[in-house]
């Protein structure tokens, strides 16, 4: 880095571009991915308390179309 030039020539327009040292877009916070990674932060610190239990639905069955699983003996 300390090699770099001060200044470079714009190949748009020809003319001087002086160097800029900045920081990458650390602040953008708008995408999908880092709100996910700010929800699952965040549930780090202050997990989510449930006052109950979820309520118990019933299972589904299981169902089977071939004729030779009538035959089987059930439970």
């Amino acid at each position: 880095m300390a090699d770099a030039p001060s200044e470079v020539t714009c190949p748009e327009c020809g003319e001087a571009a002086p160097r800029q040292i900045s920081s990458p877009a650390l602040g953008r916070g708008n995408s999908a991915a880092m709100k996910a990674h700010d929800a699952s932060r965040a549930t780090a610190d202050t997990p989510a308390v449930v006052s109950s239990l979820p309520p118990a639905g019933r299972s589904a069955t299981r169902t089977t179309s071939n004729p030779l699983h009538r035959r089987l003996p059930r439970p």
